[in-house]
């Protein structure tokens, strides 16, 4: 089905394609609307998804109805030679939280995106058979994808370019596990990439859709190129001055990681043998086929593997420890065997993770047997319930398919107390080795989506490594000043990295989010940022948009812009019903904690305190406290009275 988007309806503007894109599956049709409505206020990327959302979604829509959106938003620095500036975010209602949906994808699709004149695209409706999206500058055609359906993550890329006779085309698409909704599907692309998280891809196979496929040949205007060139070629010098760059471009995260598990288990007080013998350098070392990176990236942090018998693939960062540390399996060539099913079937690795060690622990405890789950024990680190299990999701067979419908419904159907070892916040579970300290607590507790990788504030998880190994309150004063330095310094509150107090813990938790929300907002990774000791700041952020619109954008532009985004974000989740009732977190975030086989409540977390921490951060917003909802003289602040309207408040 050719259809052709309207032009003339939008100028390209600086660091801009434009136009938002819509495309109804229903109706296959594709219009375009200019960003420019959205743009100053929302900066893009997250930003204007939200915005979006808001406006589109009603409370009487779910998230498997054609009346829900699948939203893809590049920011303005995607698509320029701005270090890191490849990210796209995507949103909609989830059917993990019930709410907010939204996780980000790295790779090419953005820049393609951008390149064909489209800031934001809009996907509505649900087509009638299986269909394939393509984009290539202003031709964007419904094509059909029956003979795709079916196929995995690996294939689908494949037959898709040679379908449109272009091998150039950014792909991104479901597997086997989208297509069946399952409820932690993901979104992939070809360079190990994924949309991971919230059911992302569920939601793109309620729709039927199995690829999106974009190709873009116009280019983006920069207002000041020459300054703009210049200001991206002494970031990426400075990047790759910092003392552990080529360590990290060499390496990956692996090295960093190994020691990061290491000490989260140590504060965790759930050391098992066999742990000792994992290490992931080790395992790059044997086993690399070659680094790889987005668009725009110096650092290049994927691995790419291509082992044989077990399977080709990327990876970086979290997968290793998730399904090797958290499921008490020490063989890494059993890690890599899943996780590669994970990327053929299109399924979050992280919630196949979260699911095993639920799982293991309820067999553990004797509240499941062998008999309950196909005849396959569900022992701590069985190579054989780790391996089948992605399968078994994916596919919605034997015991997957009452895990596809989510952990919550699988407890309550399990019974016998299954879900008071939930270990969640929001519907989404929680990363197995997140630790449950009070800020990382608070932020899963207070986010739309639950626990966020970006959002776990480092300040206290260091002071708290050097609580439990000091010899005394002396020493552990002496042991954390520095980092109550930089916490006066971020926040304005000294004794906030203490984990025995909640004075802070809400400022810290903001600081996080208003870093993050930038980059989601620009399309710049937050890996390249000060979240990992790289230099694309918030500053040198607000400096590059200013030389590429041609205008002055400060700090506090995108500051107040973050915070503009999280009100909308809010009163989404409002309008859904949810209130400061629903900020809470599992009971097993209560009772995770026996650093060196002991007790030690004061550094874990308390409902009370959870409580006490709420009221800090809701006033920090702005935010009504007894509610946790936005009063409209805030919103009103920030230029929303229409959301206010909507919200009725």
């Amino acid at each position: 089905m050719g259809l052709c988007a309207r032009k003339g309806d939008a100028v390209m503007a600086y660091l801009r394609g434009g136009r938002i894109l819509r495309v109804n599956l229903t109706a296959g049709k594709a219009t375009t609307e200019p960003v420019e409505p959205y743009a100053d206020g929302f900066i893009g990327g997250k930003g204007i998804n939200v915005k979006l959302l808001f406006d589109s979604v009603e409370p009487a829509i779910g998230p498997f109805d054609a009346g829900n959106v699948l939203l893809f938003g590049a920011g303005p620095l995607v698509g320029t030679p701005v270090p890191g500036a490849c990210r796209v975010d995507v949103m909609s209602r989830s059917p993990v939280t019930g709410a907010l949906g939204d996780a980000g994808i790295g790779g090419y699709l953005g820049a393609e995106l951008k390149f064909a004149g489209y800031d934001n695209l809009v996907i509505e409706g649900k087509a009638e058979r299986p269909v394939y999206l393509s984009i290539r500058d202003d031709e964007v055609e419904i094509k059909d994808a029956s003979g795709i359906w079916g196929h995995d993550t690996y294939e689908t890329p494949e037959m898709v370019r040679q379908d449109l006779k272009d091998p150039e085309a950014a792909v991104v698409c479901i597997g086997p596990a989208g297509e069946r909704l399952v409820i932690y599907a993901s979104i992939h692309s070809p360079t190990g990439n994924a949309a991971a998280r919230t059911g992302l891809g569920a939601v793109m196979g309620s729709k039927r859709l199995k690829a999106i496929a974009v190709r873009g040949t116009k280019g983006i205007a920069i207002a000041r190129p020459q300054e703009f060139l210049a200001a991206c070629h002494r970031l990426r010098q400075s990047i790759t001055q910092v003392h552990w760059y080529q360590d990290v471009h060499t390496w990956g995260l692996t090295k960093i990681h190994d020691r990061e598990m290491r000490s989260i288990y140590e504060v965790m007080g759930a050391t098992w043998e066999g742990a000792e013998t994992i290490c992931e350098a080790d395992f790059l070392a044997k086993y690399l086929h070659r680094r790889v990176g987005c668009f725009a990236c110096p650092v290049a942090c994927f691995d790419s593997y291509n082992i044989p018998q077990a399977g080709s693939g990327c990876v970086k960062c979290s997968p290793y420890g998730d399904l090797t540390w958290d499921l008490k399996n020490p063989d890494l060539m059993v890690f890599w065997e899943a996780f590669v099913m994970c990327q053929r079937y299109g399924l979050d690795s992280r919630s196949l993770a979260n699911t095993l060690a639920w799982l293991m622990e309820l067999y553990e405890r004797g509240i499941i047997t062998a008999a309950d789950t196909d005849g396959i024990p569900m022992k701590w680190g069985s190579p054989q319930a780790i391996i089948s299990l992605a399968r078994k999701i994916s596919y919605r067979e034997g015991i997957g398919d009452l895990l596809a419908d989510g952990l919550p419904a699988a407890a309550e159907k399990i019974g016998k107390g299954a879900g008071d070892h939930l270990f969640m916040a929001k519907g989404s579970p929680s990363d197995v080795h997140m630790l449950p300290i009070k800020t990382r607590a608070l932020a899963a507790a207070v986010s739309s989506i639950g626990e966020d990788a970006q959002v776990q504030p480092p300040l206290d998880f260091a002071a708290t490594r050097k609580y439990i190994r000091a010899q005394d309150e002396a020493s552990f004063q002496e042991a954390i000043l520095r980092y109550k330095d930089r916490a006066e310094r971020e926040v304005g509150i000294r004794q906030a990295p203490d984990p025995r107090v909640t004075d802070g813990k809400a400022a810290m938790v903001r600081h996080d989010e208003e870093r993050t929300a930038i980059c989601d907002m620009s399309g710049v990774c937050t890996w390249m940022t000060p979240f990992l000791g790289l230099p694309v700041d918030t500053e040198a952020m607000a400096n590059l948009m200013s030389l590429g619109l041609g205008t002055t954008v400060t700090v506090d532009h995108l500051t107040q812009a973050t915070l503009r985004m999280q009100h909308v974000e809010r009163a989404f989740g409002a309008r859904l019903g949810l209130t400061r009732h629903h900020d809470r977190v599992s009971k097993a975030y209560y009772r995770r904690l026996r650093p060196g086989d002991r007790d030690r409540p004061e550094i874990g977390l308390t409902e009370t305190e959870l409580e006490r921490m709420k009221d800090d951060y809701y006033q920090l917003l702005g935010w009504d406290v007894p509610t946790g909802l936005p009063t409209r003289s805030t919103l009103e602040k920030f230029g929303l009275s229409d959301v206010a309207d909507r919200l009725d408040v």
